[in-house]
């Protein structure tokens, strides 16, 4: 229960201050939001084709990745999952992607139905991605089931 809490606690400081911090300006904006798309996609090849190498090219040290379940991951502990095949997602399918900008953070929503390990869902996620002296990482997936 602690690490879920944990994580919960995180998400919601890294989103608040995502929030907190007034949008970029739109050229700005409308330059990152592209980058954003472009790391999403990334992050749905490498999950769907297990490719570890890429993921740990994606993720941030510091990530924090909370299952829809609940579980909580780390960077290595997530993508220990992918590399033992432990973890295995065959196909996903994603829209309603929204992206948005805040000076060196972004937070993407988005509506997913994915098969995991032979079980289809239907959620919704959201991915806080922060720009480092390495580019933009991922820090932070939240992934909540609709129900039926």
């Amino acid at each position: 229960m602690k690490p879920i809490l944990h994580s919960v606690f995180l998400l919601t400081a890294i989103c608040l201050v995502a929030v907190a911090q007034k949008p970029t300006d739109p050229i700005s904006s409308l330059s990152t939001g592209p980058i954003i798309e472009k790391l999403e996609q990334q992050w749905e090849d490498a999950v769907t084709k297990s490719d570890s190498s890429a993921l740990e090219n994606l993720y941030d040290a510091t990530l924090v990745y909370t299952h829809s379940t609940g579980k909580v991951d780390t960077k290595s502990s997530y993508i220990s999952t992918i590399k033992s095949g432990t973890t295995k997602y065959e196909w996903m399918k994603r829209d309603e992607i929204k992206v948005n900008v805040y000076n060196q953070s972004a937070v993407v929503t988005c509506h997913w139905q994915v098969r995991v390990n032979g079980v289809n869902m239907n959620a919704r996620y959201t991915h806080v991605y922060v720009q480092t002296s390495d580019g933009w990482k991922l820090v932070a997936h939240q992934s909540t089931r609709i129900s039926p």
